[in-house]
């Protein structure tokens, strides 16, 4: 009797369909318990995701089902492969789609046959069933209850049961209800209904009904139902299928074949088509293969049937393997069930065995029943005709007897107090014995008792209705090895499964218990969280995904709502992470955490919530859409005219104005007007000259010979010398209005520019200036308001250096510092006067204590340019910072910031209150000689301020006596200047020591908004970016900063790294093994799949950071709140990182320190080792927490990447992404162009950004400009001053990889130009050394790939000593030339910066002439090896002008760091470079200037052709790949010598073994003689290494070499002695077949006799006697092939493709050549198989008649002595072997060595490719025939198969008696016609 319960009609609906269409055995497997898959599960997990619609809206539950019914089968039957036939109709039906796919393909043909089979499967269906069918009937009982309330249900359950249990009972007793026959549901006359008045709560009507599938329709009750059931098998219906199904295409390769032209190819269209609507993968299984496996058991069975039960363990293990391997060659357990469990004889084992076992002890048997389950189950359900199958399960299964000794286990405690029993008993028993056997039984008791512990008390927790107790002890359990189905343990406990065991169990229970007592949520949270994760072992993902299903069929109802929302949340492809993410937060109670984070899951689920959403209604960013001020200060206007800036203000003036790349870049001059004076301010600002300070323009408008006007016109007059001398000079003089005005103050110039630049811009502005050490503007006055602005967002991006002094001269550490300023506190000393006219200057006083004079940071009067009309400065105040270098001559210790208030104080009210808030110390320059009331005011408030102050009196010579305390006073009248400097600087620090107050920049913002400032920082997109920014941050803070790019960046770590590594193996095939190149290729291309697809299942729902990230960035693309966000998250994520990234770079320089103290003690002592891999996790750290926008952009790259391998065509919402990199490029922003941390190209994404790029801008001329250089030599730096870019730049490795930027060409100047715009591509530096173990491969890859994208590379050198870079510019130029694929014709220049003296120009003319010469001896070298003859200089690869593409470079800077301005010389050699570079952009050929298509096209081409070089890279310079390339020549010499040795000894040995000289093989027979040949060749080798002139380069190579050479000689011995020994098996197993001979005829002759007596008078035809011979002779060739294993075959082709692979491995694309081979026919290419020599290339550029025959001859010799070498090879009739494939190559070697070319031609690599691939591809054919031939003369079962006809002869003689004589003579005379024949010819003679 089963019962079912469902809570929806929709529910016992599809049950009810269920079973009507899939039969009974799908019912029964869904309502297994424990782990097992159940159906049901499914269905009551559904409840939870019901539509609203499905419910009535009363109540939650409205409906109750509980079904009862009876389940009788009476008959089965089972359909064999061979007996599944189509209908006529089915037939006719393929043979008409036959037709159509033999008709012309055309566009419409597919989608007609997919409508054609799409119909067929419709009518006839895609799969036959084999069943079993089962026959019988089913009688159900129904109770549904409708309309009640959802707290009602459990009354309503016991109500239901208690009417359906009466209306059962009755039914039994034959007083039931009629039904109609066959109905499954109600009808009116089967229907009863009960009140339940139990509650009076309760009143629910309860309709009962009876329905019966097959059976008497009579029938009055189930009794009176079954009996005419059994009665009559008229009423009998199909009430299970079975499982079995088989395909159609199956069928007809099986049954149909005849029926059909191409059989194979309609059933390949009906698979296809099958796989195509459904989705589900198919296979066929040809016919052919069913019915040779079929016959293989059957084979099998006939030795089954003489077992006797001897060993059960032994010969159920062989059942059990043969087993396996029929389901492994089928797929499927078909022919096991119906062939095997079906015979007779097995049935027959197997009821002997479990008849013997019986005697057995319980633990005896365990093993043996654990192997009949393994065997037989759930196979065996499936035989009809084996009648003691259910006593033999019930013997493996029954343990009602073992259990009567098991006292009753109702208590948890009980459990462990028997498993700890248990656990005593077994540690005795091991101690106690060290006998294996004693222990295993041991072990087996223990297993035994355990499991029925265990399996008792899950019972009675399932009796009591504990499932979650009883869910959490089973899942201990099934860790430790627990089956749940059986109840049983897999393998035998030992102590440590037992410790398992008893810890988990109380541990967890414990838990729970604790946990339930709180929060039952929180414990069932912990319950799923453990059943997932227990186990001896990791648990895999699939294994969880079974557990999962299983834990919510367990549970059922009783999950809490918090818990299904868990399990609900994470989808059917469960992120496992953030499901055990989740369930911990359960745990914890924190309920509310998982639903905020499932509400934003649900909106990064898919892309286009981030991509359709409507963007905010910001305008695109454009200065020009800023409403313009109107200018009230006449002045002001006039100077924004004069300088041609009015269209400019206010901040319309952005950053890609500076970045414009114009005609001033090209042609140095000097300004002709004044309108022109921004842009060489900006100009030289770009190159980092600060002689912009000085910038002016005079004409003579506006020189100011200020002479008297009335004077000029009295030219006659004497000169009155005394009267200008001593008359009053305050005399005003009258100008009249025609007088010139003075030229435009320099600081006017920077300021108006300030004026009109946007944040942006002003940022750029200040971090330049900060660069040429110049004072900044803090607070700057608006000339057309009285507001004053409050420069903190613009200040932001100045990074300084410094190092502060040591404490104390022992201490080692000096404290070095790289930090934002705005972010510093430090104290504030300010300078401001009070009053006018004074003869000191504050700013030159202030520059004398900041640079000792050397450089003015602040402007003062006495400045070249200077003048009294200054317009903009009154009122600004400035800051600069003295940053110390850590040295004694440093004037202060710690860095201060110095402020300047220009102009008089008094004027200026809010900026003299905001100083004295902020100010440490305050200096006053004053006079005592010009005090008034309001001057009296300040000083005294000064004076009373806590706050120390310093008075410089301009008027006074003394100092006031009391200079001790707080306030000084000092006299500057008629001082020495550095007298008062040092005085002024000793006063300083000492009232520094007593002022304690420090402050940064954004410390001082909230006293700047109290004075009414306008802080930048509060604009309103810099405000909201900035809130945007920080919300991500606060994100990041949440976890370690190890563990961000792991766990909110996944994309772009081990995965990606991963795929990189794979899509190079796709080119290298390192790691191919004994696969062939399309197999391994295949192999490879699943992989990088696999590895996207992991990609997406991790990005995918799109984690927070991610969606946050991209959501901003497209709803505000475009825009200034964009460039903000990412301004202020760089900031943030430089602020996050900064501090741990300067203490792991701390501790890894304390380690470092530690290596070289240990290494001079002990260089290989184990505490280097672990010193230096702790360097290496500090290192891996390191790289795991540097993040920035790189690294934001890099994973949205990755995602790209993933979606558009993964996402069909149709779908494009994910090419929003590339768009989001295109528009920032476009701004102006550095794109990643290849990954520095993988060393890849991302091809896709960068495409893809290119594409966008194109869109926008149209497809424009780009000039590419690169640069390269060792690491620290400037690179970055030097870019950032050509063009105004702001790349990284510090000390050490800052650029990772290369990145690229788009600059703009101004419109006017594109035409002169040629191109639209330059893309700049800076590179990381070369020779890293925190890469030196790798940084060969990754440096010359980069170098290449770089110079050839660029049309112009900067090759940067740091000093003047180029040789690094000669090295990796060697390796580059070979490549090139072995990459011809890509068609490229780059130029270089080279900088050599930090040249101490800059000297003239035939000075260095000698230093050029040697680097002209290296370089083409190089490429000189470089083009013999790679065969290029058209090469003969550096020149004819990269472009270069040794007179006009070298510059010399002064050091970056005028002085010692980091006080120090930029050297002048260095900013007009960048100059110089600059103009340079256009020139020579400007004189490139517009066919080399490439469109934005084309630099994609460029970029992909090239890459694919680096990563599919993989000889060249690996080596330093070009002399060391000569001195490889001769090396592996003479090594391949030496490994021939020593294989061909061992060859010969091979071959005398299997000669010996042969005539039995040699029957057992003994190490010394092949290790002594060829050790000693080994000996010769190291000799040889050593000498080598010694003697050769590059000696001191290969000497690195020489371990690796010799390593090979000693590896070569092992492999030899060894695959020789496994040839010996196959000789040696061969030679005895063909005696022992020839001692059996007489016994196989003598049985031969006994089963002739017994069928001769059987037959009596009657003969048997020809084939009869075939068949009664045929089963003799199939068990003898069992028999023999039994006892000889088969040896593995060859795998010829892999050889041969292995060792061209290994031998051509420098080769340029020898993967792609080997893996065509199709050379049936070798035909001699002049061009491509040979060179002429360079005199005979200059005469003429073609091969002569004579050449080419003689050519022609060569390539005829070398085909002959390979044709001869195989043929003797054959006659040997020895077995193939490797080195045969060596013998070809050392013959075309030596024959092309010494071929007839009389020095006009050589022989290439690519005709030695070629050649050898013709030659393998005929010596494989040769080499598998001559293999076949072998194993026919020596294979005992061809040997045997060989004697089959005598064998047959003698048979048949015997069985024919009396009549044979006719037969035996024919026999007779076959065999001895041969023989005669020999004789007569050896006697008669030749």
């Amino acid at each position: 009797m089963e019962t079912r319960e469902f809570t929806s009609s929709q529910e016992e609906s599809k049950f009810t369909q269920m079973t009507e269409k899939l039969g009974f055995s799908v019912i029964a497997s869904a309502k297994g318990r424990g782990w097992r898959f159940s159906v049901e599960a499914g269905m009551e997990l559904s409840k939870h995701s019901e539509s609203k619609e499905n419910q009535q809206s009363r109540s939650e539950y409205s409906y109750f089902c509980s079904t009862k019914f009876s389940y009788v089968p009476l008959a089965s039957c089972h359909f064999p492969m061979d007996q599944l036939q189509f209908s006529k109709a089915a037939l006719q039906e393929l043979k008409c789609i036959e037709d159509l796919l033999g008709q012309p393909a055309d566009t419409d043909s597919l989608p007609l046959l997919r409508q054609r089979t799409e119909a067929f499967f419709h009518r006839f269906g895609s799969h036959a069933s084999q069943g079993p069918l089962h026959l019988g009937g089913i009688y159900w009982w129904k109770a549904v209850s409708e309309g009640f309330r959802s707290e009602q249900l459990e009354q309503v359950k016991e109500q239901s049961e208690e009417a359906l249990n009466s209306f059962i009972s009755g039914s039994y007793s034959g007083f039931g209800v009629k039904v109609v026959a066959g109905v499954v549901g109600t009808d009116s006359h089967s229907e009863t209904a009960t009140q339940s008045t139990t509650s009076h709560n309760l009143q629910t009507k309860v309709q009962l009904s009876v329905a019966q599938t097959g059976g008497p329709p009579e029938a009055n009750g189930f009794l009176q139902w079954k009996a005419g059931l059994v009665a009559s098998n008229q009423t009998w219906s199909v009430i299970d299928r079975g499982l079995q199904l088989v395909p159609v295409w199956d069928i007809i390769l099986s049954n149909h074949r005849s029926d059909f032209k191409d059989p194979f190819q309609v059933a390949s269209l009906l698979k296809d088509s099958y796989t195509a609507l459904t989705g589900l993968t198919a296979q066929i299984q040809d016919g052919e293969d069913l019915l040779s496996v079929e016959k293989e058991a059957r084979v099998f069975l006939e030795v089954v049937k003489s077992w006797e039960v001897s060993d059960p363990e032994e010969q159920l293990k062989k059942l059990i393997n043969f087993m396996q391997m029929l389901s492994q060659k089928t797929n499927s357990y078909d022919t096991w069930v119906n062939i095997c469990l079906t015979d007779w004889d097995l049935q027959n084992f197997l009821v002997n065995t479990v008849n013997s076992c019986k005697n057995y002890s319980i633990y005896e048997t365990k093993f043996i029943k654990s192997q009949l389950c393994s065997l037989l189950y759930p196979h065996i359900y499936r035989v009809n005709n084996f009648t003691q199958a259910h006593s033999i399960m019930q013997w493996v299964f029954q343990s009602e007897s073992e259990e009567e000794n098991i006292i009753n286990i109702t208590q948890f405690s009980e459990l462990i107090t028997s498993l700890k029993k248990t656990q005593n008993d077994l540690m005795e028993a091991m101690a106690k014995s060290k006998s294996e056997e004693t222990v295993v039984e041991a072990q087996r008791k223990a297993t035994y008792e355990v499991s029925l512990s265990l399996s008792y008390f899950l019972n009675y927790l399932q009796e009591r209705e504990q499932p979650d107790t009883q869910l959490l002890l089973l899942s201990i359990a099934a860790g430790a090895g627990y089956h749940v189905v059986y109840n049983k343990f897999q393998y035998l406990l030992g102590c440590e499964e037992l410790d398992f065991l008893l810890h988990e169990m109380q541990s967890a229970q414990n838990k729970y218990q604790e946990l339930n007592n709180i929060c039952t949520y929180g414990a069932q949270a912990f319950l799923v969280l453990t059943s997932l994760n227990i186990g001896v072992t990791a648990i895999s993902p699939e294994e969880k995904t079974q557990r999962l299903t299983l834990i919510k069929h367990h549970m059922g109802e009783s999950l809490s709502k918090e818990v299904v929302h868990v399990l609900c949340k994470h989808g059917a492809d469960h992120d496992w992470e953030n499901l055990e993410k989740d369930l911990r937060l359960l745990i914890n109670g924190n309920y509310d955490a998982t639903i905020s984070s499932l509400q934003m899951d649900e909106i990064s689920k898919n892309l286009q919530s981030i991509f359709q959403e409507r963007k905010q209604p910001h305008q695109p960013h454009d200065n020009n859409n800023i409403k313009g001020e109107v200018i009230k200060d006449i002045a002001f206007l006039e100077l924004l005219q004069h300088l041609g800036l009015e269209h400019f203000y206010p901040k319309k003036m952005s950053r890609t104005n500076f970045h414009l790349i114009n005609k001033t870049s090209v042609y140095n001059s000097q300004p002709r007007s004044e309108r022109e004076l921004p842009l060489y301010f900006l100009q030289k600002l770009q190159v980092l000259d600060y002689d912009l300070r000085y910038l002016i323009f005079r004409d003579d408008r506006n020189i100011q010979n200020q002479v008297n006007p009335s004077a000029s016109n009295k030219d006659n007059e004497a000169f009155n010398l005394c009267k200008y001398l001593f008359e009053d000079r305050d005399t005003p003089t009258n100008h009249s209005p025609s007088n010139p005005r003075p030229h435009i103050h320099p600081m006017d110039i920077q300021m108006a520019i300030l004026h009109c630049a946007d944040d942006f811009a002003r940022q750029y502005i200040l971090s330049k200036l900060s660069i040429c050490q110049f004072a900044l503007p803090l607070l700057i006055p608006n000339p057309c308001s009285s507001q004053i602005d409050f420069s903190l967002w613009s200040l932001s991006q100045i990074r300084r250096s410094w190092q502060e002094a040591r404490k104390s001269p022992r201490e080692e550490k000096i404290n070095y510092k790289n930090k934002q300023m705005c972010h510093v506190s430090t104290p504030i000393v300010s300078f401001i006067r009070i009053g006018n006219g004074f003869s000191a200057s504050k700013s030159q006083i202030m520059n004398c204590l900041l640079s000792k004079r050397k450089h003015d940071v602040f402007f003062h009067r006495h400045c070249r340019g200077s003048t009294k009309h200054c317009l903009l400065m009154r009122g600004v105040v400035e800051i600069c910072w003295f940053c110390p270098a850590g040295e004694d001559e440093d004037r202060f210790d710690n860095c201060l910031t110095f402020a300047n208030l220009h102009g008089d104080a008094m004027e200026h009210e809010k900026q003299l209150t905001f100083l004295q808030e902020v100010s440490s110390l305050i200096v006053i320059l004053m006079s005592t000689s010009d005090v008034n009331k309001e001057t009296r005011k300040i000083i005294s408030d000064l004076t009373q301020s806590p706050r120390p102050l310093i008075c410089l009196v301009d008027n006074k010579e003394k100092n006031m006596d009391n200079n001790c305390s707080q306030k000084v006073i000092i006299g500057i009248r008629n001082r020495n200047e550095a007298e008062l400097t040092e005085e002024l600087v000793t006063t300083i620090r000492r009232l520094m020591e007593l002022s304690h107050t420090a402050l940064s920049l954004e410390d001082c913002t909230p006293i700047a908004r109290k004075q009414g400032f306008l802080i930048d920082e509060d604009e309103r997109n810099c405000k909201e970016a900035k809130e945007k920014a920080e919300v991500l941050i606060a994100l990041l803070r949440k976890l370690h900063m190890s563990q961000v790019k792991e766990k909110l960046l996944p994309l772009q770590g081990h995965l990606w790294h991963l795929w990189c590594k794979k899509d190079k193996e796709l080119y290298h095939l390192r790691e191919k093994g004994n696969r062939s190149i399309e197999q391994h290729k295949s192999e490879i291309e699943t992989e990088k799949q696999r590895i996207r697809r992991e990609q997406l299942r991790r990005a995918f729902p799109l984690n927070n950071l991610m969606q946050f990230v991209l959501e901003n960035l497209q709803k505000y693309s475009e825009t200034q709140t964009a460039h903000y966000f990412f301004q202020w998250l760089s900031v943030f994520l430089e602020n996050l990182t900064a501090g741990h990234l300067e203490k792991l770079n701390e501790k890894k320089n304390i380690l470092w320190s530690l290596i070289q103290t240990e290494k001079q003690k002990a260089p290989k002592s184990p505490d280097v080792q672990r010193l230096q891999k702790e360097i290496e996790a500090i290192s891996t750290e390191i790289s795991d927490c540097t993040l920035g926008i790189e690294q934001l952009l890099r994973e949205v790259g990755q995602i790209y990447e993933a979606l558009e391998e993964a996402s069909p065509t149709e779908d494009t919402i994910y090419l929003s992404l590339p768009q989001i990199a295109a528009d920032l490029m476009i701004s102006g922003a550095p794109i990643e162009l290849m990954d520095g941390d993988a060393s890849y190209v991302p091809l896709k994404w960068v495409g893809a950004l290119f594409d966008k790029v194109s869109e926008k801008l149209g497809n424009k001329r780009l000039f590419v400009l690169c640069i390269l250089g060792l690491q620290s030599s400037g690179k970055s730096t030097l870019l950032n001053a050509l063009f105004g870019l702001q790349f990284t730049v510090s000390a050490g490795r800052c650029t990772r990889g290369a990145y690229m930027q788009l600059l703009k060409v101004e419109d006017t100047f594109t035409e002169e130009l040629g191109f639209d715009f330059v893309l700049v591509v800076d590179t990381e530096g070369l020779r890293a050394p925190e890469l030196s173990n790798k940084s060969k491969n990754r440096d010359n890859e980069l170098a290449t790939f770089v110079i050839g994208l660029g049309n112009l590379t900067l090759i940067n050198i740091f000093g003047e000593n180029p040789s690094e870079m000669q090295d990796i510019l060697e390796i580059v130029v070979q490549a090139f030339m072995r990459m011809k694929q890509v068609k490229i014709s780059p130029s270089c220049l080279f900088i050599h910066q930090n040249v101490g003296e800059v000297t003239a120009k035939d000075q260095t003319m000698e230093g050029r002439r040697r680097l002209e010469q290296r370089l083409d001896e190089m490429a000189t070298t470089a083009a013999e090896q790679e065969q290029c003859s058209d090469v003969t200089r550096f020149g004819d690869i990269i472009k270069f002008d040794v007179n006009t593409d070298v510059f010399y470079f002064a050091h970056l800077w005028d002085g010692n760091p980091p006080m120090a301005p930029p050297n002048p010389r260095y900013s007009h050699n960048v100059q110089d470079l600059k103009r340079r570079i256009l020139m020579a952009a400007k004189q490139e050929l517009r066919g080399s200037i490439m469109r934005t298509s084309d630099v994609k096209l460029r970029v992909q081409d090239l890459w694919r052709a680096l990563v599919n070089e993989k000889f060249i890279f690996s080596f330093r310079n070009t002399r060391e790949v000569m001195a490889m390339s001769k090396l592996e020549t003479m090594y391949n010499c030496w490994t021939w010598e020593l294989r061909s040795h061992v060859l010969d000894l091979q071959y005398q040995l299997i000669k010996q073994i042969k005539n039995g000289k040699v029957q057992e093989l003994t190490a010394s027979i092949l290790d002594a003689p060829v050790t000693e040949k080994y000996k010769a060749v190291k000799q040889e080798l050593e000498k080598y290494f010694k003697e050769d002139p590059d000696s001191e380069v290969i000497i690195q190579w020489k371990a690796s070499f010799e390593n090979k050479l000693i590896n070569l000689k092992e492999a030899l011995i060894f695959e020789s002695k496994n040839k010996a020994k196959e000789h040696i098996s061969y030679k005895k197993n063909q005696e022992i077949l020839d001692n059996k001979k007489s016994s196989y005829e003598k049985e031969l002759l006994e089963k002739s006799r017994e069928l001769a007596l059987t037959l009596k008078d009657k003969e048997l035809s020809e084939n009869e006697l075939h068949v009664k011979f045929n089963d003799l002779w199939e068990t003898w060739v069992y028999d023999v092939s039994s006892n000889n294993p088969p040896v593995p075959e060859p795998n010829i082709d892999v050889d041969a493709e292995d060792i061209l692979l290994e031998y051509f491995k420098k080769e340029t694309d020898v993967v792609n050549m080997v893996k065509e081979k199709s050379k049936k026919v070798f035909e001699v290419n002049y061009e491509k198989h040979v060179t002429m020599s360079k005199k005979l290339y200059v005469l003429r550029r073609n091969l002569g008649i004579h050449d080419k025959e003689s050519i022609n001859r060569t390539t005829d010799h070398i085909v002959s002595i390979c044709t001869e070498t195989i043929k003797k090879l054959q006659r040997q009739q020895c077995d193939y072997d490797p080195s045969y494939f060596h013998e070809i190559l050392r013959i075309l070697e030596e024959e092309v060595k010494s071929a007839p070319t009389e020095e006009r031609y050589t022989f290439t690599s690519n005709y030695k490719i070629d050649l050898s691939l013709y030659l393998f591809q005929r010596a494989s054919d040769n080499f598998k025939e001559m293999h076949r031939a072998f194993k026919r003369a020596n294979d005992p079962v061809h040997y045997l198969e060989s004697k089959k006809n005598d064998f047959f002869m003698s048979f048949k003689i015997s069985c024919q008696g009396a009549s044979s004589i006719k037969t035996f003579v024919e026999f007779l005379l076959e065999k001895l016609t041969p023989a005669v024949f020999d004789t007569i010819s050896e006697k008669n003679g030749p």
